[in-house]
């Protein structure tokens, strides 16, 4: 196992009324993950100023750019979620990595809360339950939806339950028209330890790689104008 104590996390995914943006600092030493700080600021644009949340998330935590106190890798939540918020989370995770010379890693908020959502499915159910659906909320009109299989935006007009029992979790979860047959969890975000988790999981090979990335489910608002794109200055 490569040895990656100190591990930086980014999270500006969420949007709608849940949106903020997180940077925190986790230790990782003898299979335990402690969190040794934490900026996190609530509301629409807080994930735009992610680059100086993760400046006073390192600087209380006492780590630097010295190899003896810098983190040993980044970790960036990419989704499903805010545009701009992963963007603009994305762009700086990976600044930090290659200003810092280390790796950096991807993680969906489905893949920093699975743990957590089958250990309720094994131990808290009180029937058999199919799986989980993480609905988490999208633009106008629409939810995303993560399962195991990934995940999908949903026209709430078009909204039908899938078949089947299930456990859902997820901030949006009150926007579903109609609800899954199962159970409600009150699972919504993944804290900083569970995201560090994954990520360094991932980073040693016990799951398949993912690059720091938005995950972009729904297409892009913006387009291209009807008579083209100008030409380049001369």
């Amino acid at each position: 196992m490569t040895d990656m104590r100190r591990i930086l996390v980014l999270d500006g995914s969420a949007a709608g009324e849940s949106a903020y943006g997180l940077a925190a600092c986790v230790e990782h030493k003898a299979g335990r993950y402690t969190l040794l700080s934490c900026s996190k600021v609530a509301g629409k644009q807080a994930a735009e100023g992610i680059a100086g949340l993760a400046h006073h998330a390192l600087d209380d935590a006492g780590w630097s750019k010295e190899a003896e106190t810098a983190p040993h890798c980044v970790a960036v939540v990419v989704g499903p979620g805010s545009f701009t918020g992963l963007r603009a989370s994305c762009a700086v995770a990976a600044g930090y990595a290659l200003g810092l010379g280390v790796p950096v890693t991807g993680v969906t908020r489905g893949e920093a809360l699975r743990p957590a959502l089958e250990q309720t499915i094994r131990e808290h159910s009180k029937q058999p339950l199919q799986g989980w659906l993480l609905v988490t909320a999208a633009r106008k009109g629409r939810v995303f939806i993560e399962t195991t299989e990934g995940v999908q935006a949903v026209s709430l007009a078009d909204w039908i339950p899938p078949s089947g029992v299930w456990l859902v979790a997820g901030d949006a979860v009150s926007l579903l028209p109609a609800m899954p047959e199962g159970e409600v969890s009150t699972l919504a975000m993944p804290d900083a330890e569970q995201i560090a988790q994954v990520a360094l999981a991932r980073l040693n090979g016990y799951l398949p790689p993912r690059d720091a990335l938005p995950v972009y489910v729904d297409p892009p608002e913006a387009k291209r104008p009807a008579g083209g794109l100008r030409s380049a200055p001369v």
